[in-house]
């Protein structure tokens, strides 16, 4: 199964609407997909409400102060004290039977103590909007065989014809949200795909230094 992990849509920071990534994603041949707004599950919602032939798992992407996280396969969000801190959304999303992906982690200062003590299920080695793609994903790469979990990609993207540039390719024949965490959980997974466009990299890129900038 394809299934691309990380999508943002226009109810955080992304430019595409929930029907046109899910037109795209079909078009692409993608089984799935998980949209991942930044705190808000609306997205999500608004994709179930449709009749589709893809999976749609629910997903959002927390920034905690040791990095961005997938969380994936929870219909709620963490209360708002938990959101920031990275140990306290680990165990929350734990306690509630989800999955965690440590998001885009080349970018950025490495918290390898902190990912060690709470590992992520999952490393998303491959992120379509990577500046440079040798660098990040063999950077990438090295993080999560040092924290022995599985190697997943997704393509971050903002931009709806970015949907399905990477992916994740999840070994199980059922195309359900539950068979598709367990795959990822126990490591049935490759990740395939191709970096997107140069241009749309560098609008997002640029995006998030501003972001960076106001949060400083």
């Amino acid at each position: 199964m394809k299934i691309d992990l990380h999508v943002h849509t226009v109810y955080s920071d992304g430019h595409g609407t929930v029907r046109e990534i899910l037109g795209i994603a079909e078009d692409k041949g993608l089984d799935g997909l998980v949209i991942t707004d930044h705190g808000t599950l609306q997205g999500y919602f608004e994709a179930k409400s449709y009749d589709c032939r893809l999976l749609v798992l629910p997903g959002y992407e927390i920034c905690t102060d040791a990095g961005h996280v997938l969380v994936i396969g929870i219909e709620e969000l963490p209360p708002k004290a938990k959101e920031t801190c990275y140990e306290s959304l680990m165990k929350w999303v734990k306690d509630h039977g989800g999955l965690t992906v440590l998001a885009h982690p080349a970018i950025g200062r490495m918290r390898y103590n902190r990912w060690m003590k709470f590992k992520p299920d999952a490393v998303e080695v491959l992120n379509a909007s990577y500046p440079l793609s040798m660098f990040f994903v063999k950077r990438s790469l090295g993080i999560a065989r040092r924290l022995n979990v599985p190697e997943v990609a997704g393509s971050d993207a903002h931009y709806p014809q970015c949907v399905g540039d990477s992916y994740t390719i999840v070994k199980t024949d059922n195309l359900s949200s539950e068979s598709i965490i367990e795959a990822i959980r126990n490591g049935k997974v490759d990740f395939g795909g191709k970096l997107s466009p140069m241009k749309t990299r560098l609008r997002i890129g640029m995006g998030y230094m501003l972001s960076a900038l106001r949060i400083l």
